[in-house]
C-alpha cells in the first residue's frame, strides 16, 4: 500500500461493483492488487444505490440498530451472546465486557448479532420482538450481501485459475447453511469535555472470509503490513469498505491478506457516538480449510478441517484452548502450532 503522508487517512482503492460485473479486465485487475497488497478496499455501489431499493435497505438497518440498542439492559441481556452459543452468532453484548484496545481500559462498545441462518430460515433462533418486523428487511440485506460477494469471489478466484469445484464462490452457496452474521455496532461517546484518544476495540483481523461494513462516520483505522503507523479509513458515501478475512489469507496461501484493524477516536477529540454495521461472510460448513490450488487433494485429506471445525478452533486457540484435531491454525497472519 502505498500512503499518503500528506493525510492520517489510508488511500484505499475503490473497486465499482458494476464494472466487476461488467468483467472489466481492468477492475479485475484491481480488485486483485487490493487483495494481495492491502486486504481491505472500498466498494463503489452509486449504481446499485441509484435505484434507491438499496438506500432504504441502508437506511432500514441503521432504524433496526437503533431500536435494539434503545431497548433496556435487562432486555437486551436476555439475548447474551455469551450464553446462547459458543461461536456468538446471535445475540447482545454489553459495554465493557472484553478488555479494549488500550492497556488498562474494557472496550467501548455494544454489538449485536444476527445470524444469517435464522434470517433466511434454516432454523429457528432467540431474538427481540423488533428484529420480528425487519426480517423482510434483514432477508433483503443478507441477499444483497451474498451476491455482492459472489461477484467477488468469482473474479478472486478466477485470478488463481481455481477449478469451480473449489472456487471461493463454490464455498459460500446461497443455499447452504454457514456461520455468517450481521453485526450491529454501537460505539459510547466520551463524556462531555473529555477529549483523551479512546480505542474501544482491540485490534484484530476477521476470522471469515469477507466482512463488508457499512460506517457513516470515521473511526476505523487499519495497520498496512510493514507499517508501524495507525491509519483512518475515511467513509465515503455510496461506498462499503471490504476487509477480506483469514479465511482467504488460508485458501490463497498467503497472496491474499487479511488487514488488521481496529475502532479508534480522531486525534485530539473524544470518541463520539457512532452506529455501524456489517455483515461477516464466513465459509459454509463443510468448506475444506486449506490452500486451494488446481490438482491439490483437498477433500481426500483426512486432517482437512471443516470451516465449522476451523472456526471452531480459532476460537478455542484465542481462548487459550488446545485442539487435537489439527496441528495448527491460521490467526490473523500467523500460523499458531497447537500443543
Amino acid at each position: 500500500m502505498v500512503l499518503d503522508n500528506s493525510s492520517r487517512f489510508a488511500p484505499l482503492k475503490t473497486i465499482s461493483l458494476q464494472d466487476l460485473r461488467r468483467c472489466s479486465a481492468e477492475e479485475k485487475d484491481k480488485l486483485v492488487a487490493a487483495a494481495t497488497e492491502d486486504g481491505i478496499f472500498y466498494l463503489d455501489l452509486t449504481e446499485d444505490l441509484g435505484n434507491h431499493r438499496l438506500v432504504d435497505i441502508l437506511g432500514g438497518i441503521y432504524g433496526l440498530s437503533r431500536s435494539i440498542f434503545n431497548l433496556d439492559l435487562d432486555e437486551k441481556m436476555q439475548y447474551d451472546v455469551d450464553k446462547i452459543g459458543e461461536l456468538k452468532l446471535n445475540g447482545y453484548k454489553p459495554i465493557s465486557r472484553n478488555i479494549g484496545g488500550i492497556k488498562g481500559q474494557r472496550d467501548g462498545f455494544e454489538s449485536y448479532a444476527i445470524p444469517r441462518n435464522g434470517i433466511l430460515g434454516f432454523n429457528p433462533f432467540l431474538h427481540p420482538a423488533v428484529v420480528d418486523v425487519h426480517l423482510p428487511l434483514l432477508r433483503d440485506f443478507t441477499l444483497t450481501c451474498i451476491e455482492i460477494s459472489q461477484d467477488i469471489f468469482a473474479a478472486l478466484s478466477s485470478s488463481l485459475n481455481l477449478p469451480a469445484s473449489h472456487s471461493f464462490d463454490s464455498f459460500h452457496r446461497p443455499e447452504a447453511p454457514c456461520p455468517d452474521i450481521i453485526r450491529l455496532l454501537k460505539y459510547a461517546a466520551s463524556g462531555p469535555g473529555n477529549h483523551e484518544f479512546r480505542v474501544p476495540q482491540t485490534p484484530h483481523t476477521d476470522l471469515g472470509s469477507l466482512t463488508m461494513l457499512f460506517a457513516d462516520s470515521p473511526g476505523l483505522q487499519i495497520k498496512p503490513d510493514g507499517s508501524e503507523e495507525w491509519l483512518y479509513v475515511k467513509p465515503k458515501e455510496n461506498h462499503a469498505v471490504i476487509n477480506l478475512g483469514d479465511a482467504m489469507s488460508l485458501w490463497s496461501g498467503g497472496l491474499y491478506h487479511s488487514v488488521l484493524h481496529r475502532v479508534a477516536s480522531l486525534p485530539g477529540k473524544g470518541m463520539a457516538e457512532r452506529y455501524s454495521f456489517a455483515f461477516l461472510m464466513r465459509p459454509e460448513n463443510l468448506a475444506p480449510m486449506v490452500r486451494l490450488a488446481p490438482g491439490s487433494p483437498v477433500l481426500d485429506n483426512e486432517k482437512v478441517l471443516t470451516s465449522e471445525k476451523w472456526i471452531q478452533a480459532k476460537f478455542g486457540v484465542l481462548r487459550g484452548e488446545t485442539n487435537k484435531d489439527c496441528d495448527s491454525i491460521l490467526i490473523g497472519r500467523e500460523l499458531v502450532v497447537l500443543g
